[in-house]
């Protein structure tokens, strides 16, 4: 009987003392931690960049949504389409924003399946008086092809002298931009690194970037006190 007793005790206790254990784990574990649901990747659709709109208007919503990218270190989505989107220049990439776009390079032009232009994550551009993209630091464009419609391509008289389709910043140092599986039909000078002397830029890489800028110059760099890297870029003729 004393046994059976004992045993009984010494099981209460043991039992006791796992649901104690049990209420000192909850009281010092601590809780998970929250999860943001927030998507940090947006199309450029969702802040009214469309084929059918002005290039005005694509200019301001495109702005906007990088506004909004901005304060996130978010990216934009270009997302392709049969139909280039018309943007009008000076937009401006402001500091830890990315324009992702669905292409790699393609150096002998996407086609439509009717028409003269390319197909895909396009920036259709004919502003002849600004530049169309301004890049600051910690930024990034892939995937994109820029294209000129208006650029002849046979008669050297009437080419026109576009501003840089990239530049950078010329109000604020800019370092840590990221150009890759770009193309470029029609520029006159494709990327513009020469900086202001007093905002020098650096730690730039361009990457698998194509065109044939018809000034000669495909990318210019100046006032750049850290040696950027140029890889397997291709200038060439028959991209256009």
């Amino acid at each position: 009987m004393k046994t059976l007793f004992f045993c009984a005790a010494l099981f209460v206790g043991l039992f006791a003392y796992d649901k104690n254990t049990k209420k000192d784990k909850e009281r010092t574990t601590p809780p998970p931690a929250a999860i943001s649901t927030e998507d940090n990747t947006r199309s450029i659709r969702e802040f009214g960049v469309t084929p059918e709109n002005s290039p005005e208007e694509n200019r301001k919503n495109l702005q906007k949504a990088i506004d909004w990218a901005s304060i996130r270190g978010a990216a934009l989505h270009v997302e392709p389409s049969d139909e280039p989107y018309h943007i009008a220049g000076g937009v401006i990439l402001k500091k830890n924003a990315s324009l992702i776009g669905d292409n790699g390079p393609t150096p002998r032009g996407t086609r439509h399946p009717i028409k003269a232009q390319p197909v895909g994550s396009v920036f259709k551009i004919t502003d002849k008086e600004n530049v169309f993209i301004t890049v600051e630091a910690a930024t990034q464009i892939k995937g994109i092809q820029f294209w000129y419609p208006e650029q002849t391509l046979t008669i050297p008289s009437k080419i026109i002298p576009y501003p840089a389709t990239i530049q950078v910043s010329q109000t604020s140092s800019a370092q840590g931009i990221y150009l890759s599986c770009l193309t470029f039909y029609g520029e006159y000078l494709a990327m513009d690194f020469k900086a202001n002397p007093s905002n020098p830029c650096e730690l730039m890489l361009f990457e698998h970037c194509y065109g044939y800028p018809l000034s000669g110059e495909f990318i210019r760099i100046d006032y750049c006190y850290d040696i950027p890297r140029v890889l397997h870029c291709h200038v060439n003729p028959a991209i256009q």
